[in-house]
């Protein structure tokens, strides 16, 4: 067991999204929350990594001082070993556009080729622009321009790698469109609207700062030449490519397209499996309606039959006293003849027992007219 070490996991916290800090220790975002708020870390709000990425403004909340606070302890994630023998291979796609990104990336590309009007636009937009905090130059939220930041010195080279993935995209009939927004760079592949970028690395540097009443940890960035090509969105996650050692992705350009192809093609088989997902479920819906509907038909019948059998009971109950009354009175030497007042009354009473009766028709009744009275003339 490990405990968390609260002055380490603040600077972490400001450092990088919850999410990646969250990977970095196995846990889920959600766990990694409830220790921040056990530690009282305060954390970034919402947004505050798209402003930081922009150079826009952002406030960072001082670790506050705390006393009595909890020890929190943590497992050590120790890394999953799968054995190869084990492993069962994933079989490679047959489908037509996993075959076509296949052939995409076995192309050589010639990096240097006339410049794209895209790219033209985008050197006028960004050679005008001052680098932000971070040492990045990049377009303003407002501008048309490709999604490029990077430092003064890579804004050649970064168009021009951008210019080669265009033309390639274009080659294929899969146009770019650019747009006044974040992530405003798109190729239209497979049907999906793909957002790529190219970005510049940064190297931090940690430094303790004093302040009046505690200590803070300053982070300062400078870019570091290293390039990295995103075919995907921020929020949700994208494919990268990155310079590497031996390699620079000039020398990538087929695999750069490729990862925006890549990108389309899971986007276009989650949104089929999405599409199957919701026919399914409006079929399960329509199955769940009829059922609704045969079940209220059958609770209808339900309550017709328990109604007749009341009104069943109260008839013959009804009858049974009639009987009852009828031989009383006989008893007792009253008039019961059809013309006399209580001949008169057993007779009714003998009608409203019909009218209760659900076995035989209903004799008609001045009660049958009441709903006259809700009538307006």
């Amino acid at each position: 067991m490990d405990t968390w070490n609260r002055e380490e996991l603040y600077a972490e916290i400001w450092e990088q999204p919850a999410t990646k800090v969250a990977a970095k220790y196995g846990i889920s975002s959600v766990m990694l929350g409830k220790v921040c708020r056990k530690l009282q870390i305060p954390r970034p709000g919402r947004g505050y990594w798209a402003k930081k990425e922009f150079g826009k403004p952002v406030k960072k909340i001082p670790l506050p001082e705390a006393k009595d606070l909890p020890v929190v302890q943590r497992l050590k994630q120790a890394p999953e070993v799968t054995s190869p023998a084990s492993a069962s291979p994933t079989p490679e796609p047959t489908d037509a556009e996993y075959q076509r990104i296949l052939k995409i990336e076995a192309l050589t590309v010639d990096p240097t080729a006339p410049r794209h009007k895209l790219v033209s636009a985008a050197a006028k937009c960004l050679m005008h622009h001052e680098p932000d905090n971070r040492g990045l130059v990049h377009a303003y939220w407002s501008e048309t321009c490709l999604d490029v930041r990077v430092s003064k010195n890579s804004i050649d080279r970064a168009l021009n790698i951008m210019n080669a993935v265009i033309l390639q995209l274009e080659a294929e009939q899969f146009p770019v469109s650019v747009k006044q927004d974040h992530h405003g760079t798109r190729a239209q592949v497979f049907g999906q609207n793909i957002p790529f970028s190219i970005v510049e690395k940064l190297r931090q540097t940690r430094t303790e700062v004093k302040r009046s009443t505690y200590t803070d940890m300053e982070t300062k960035y400078q870019p570091n030449g290293e390039l990295e090509f995103r075919a995907g969105e921020d929020s949700y996650g994208y494919r990268k490519v990155r310079d590497g050692k031996t390699q620079k992705l000039e020398t990538l350009i087929s695999r750069l397209v490729g990862s925006v192809l890549r990108e389309a093609r899971d986007r276009a088989i989650r949104a089929e499996e999405r599409r199957l997902e919701e026919i399914e479920e409006r079929k399960r819906a329509q199955e769940r309606f009829v059922l609704r509907e045969q079940i209220e038909a059958e609770e209808k019948k339900v309550q017709e039959l328990e109604s007749w059998v009341t009104s069943w009971v109260r008839a013959q109950q009804t009858r049974e006293f009639i009987v009852a009354l009828e031989k009383l009175w006989g008893e007792k030497g009253h008039d019961l003849s059809a013309k006399s007042p209580k001949g008169e009354r057993i007779s009714w009473m003998k009608h409203q027992a019909d009218r209760l009766g659900p076995l035989v028709e209903s004799p008609p009744s001045i009660l049958d007219r009441k709903n006259e009275l809700s009538r307006s003339y």
